[in-house]
Parts: structure tokens; C-alpha cells; sequence
């Protein structure tokens, strides 16, 4: 499975429309990892969460050079794809 990012654009509040390499896209909602999860809570501020950008070699969704998002897990919120339950609390 080709995880790597094609596009990002910011659509509203917390949401990104997001492409892969393998042609799917999405919207993904980031407002319940910035409010549960450290470090993203930064992201609270708007216009460092408005300028995320694609790493050009991770190819993921990254706002900083410490803070990115998981590419598997970008992929699967991305394409409504349920976590597997053993991967435990996903947020």
C-alpha cells in the first residue's frame, strides 16, 4: 500500500482534504488529536496548523520539523478505513 502524500489542502476549523500516490483522497479531521494528544495541542494555533506542508521525503503531512502525522494512520482517517483493534486507542 502506497501511503505517500500527493496533495493537502486546508479546507476549515481543523480539516485537511488529503491525496495519496495511489489516487484516494479525503478529508481529515484533526481537532480531537489536537485537543487529547501532546504535542499537537500547538496546533491550536491556527496559523500553524493552516501551514502544514508535505515532507519531501517522508511524503506525510507536517507542520514542523518535530511535528507530523503518521502517514498509515493519515491513509486510514483519510479513506474511512476502520484502525485494526489491535493497534489499541487510535486518535
Amino acid at each position: 500500500m502506497n501511503y505517500d502524500l500527493k496533495n493537502i489542502e486546508y479546507q476549515h476549523d481543523y480539516v485537511y482534504k488529503v491525496a495519496f500516490e495511489d489516487g484516494t483522497s479525503g478529508l481529515v479531521d484533526f481537532a480531537d488529536v489536537i485537543n487529547s494528544v501532546k504535542p499537537y495541542d500547538v496546533l491550536t494555533n491556527m496559523n500553524l496548523f493552516k501551514n502544514a506542508y508535505i515532507h519531501p521525503e517522508l511524503k506525510t503531512l507536517t507542520w514542523t520539523e518535530d511535528l507530523d502525522y503518521d502517514p498509515i494512520l493519515l491513509y486510514y482517517k483519510a479513506n474511512n478505513i476502520a484502525f485494526p483493534t489491535s493497534w489499541g486507542k487510535i486518535s
